[in-house]
């Protein structure tokens, strides 16, 4: 008599070292997103300062660019040029939203020929016909 047996290959459950790698990716994921995109923001507001027209708002975003970045680089930011700060913004906030999605935790691809189970098939032997 002819039998198919099936034999799962691997459990559904992942470790936990790897689920833990998952959160700890997802965590900086978000970390990295929301520098990202505030310092996009800073951005838009530094470049807003640029023009005489900018609304209110922009022109807060503007003071907020300019007192984060002399808490960190002291008074003498105040004096770099406002171009080239706008600009190294920009490149650091997409810096920070790149780094957002290197860290975003992906699943797994299958391949389109993988099964979760492995199949054999077995043939009884009885004797011969003859």
């Amino acid at each position: 008599m002819d039998t198919a047996t099936s034999v799962p290959v691997r459990s559904g459950a992942r470790p936990l070292l790897l689920a833990a790698g998952r959160v700890l990716r997802g965590v900086m994921a978000a970390l990295f997103a929301l520098l990202g995109l505030c310092l996009a923001a800073l951005c838009v507001g530094r470049f807003a300062a640029l023009g005489a027209g900018a609304p209110l708002w922009l022109d807060t975003l503007s003071a907020a660019e300019l007192l984060a970045g002399q808490l960190l680089f002291g008074a003498e930011y105040a004096g770099w040029d406002e171009f080239a700060r706008a600009l190294g913004l920009a490149v650091l906030g997409s810096f920070g939203l790149g780094a957002a999605g290197w860290a975003w935790p992906r699943r797994r691809r299958v391949r389109a020929g993988s099964a979760p189970y492995a199949f054999s098939y077995q043939v009884e032997d009885r004797g011969s016909v003859n």
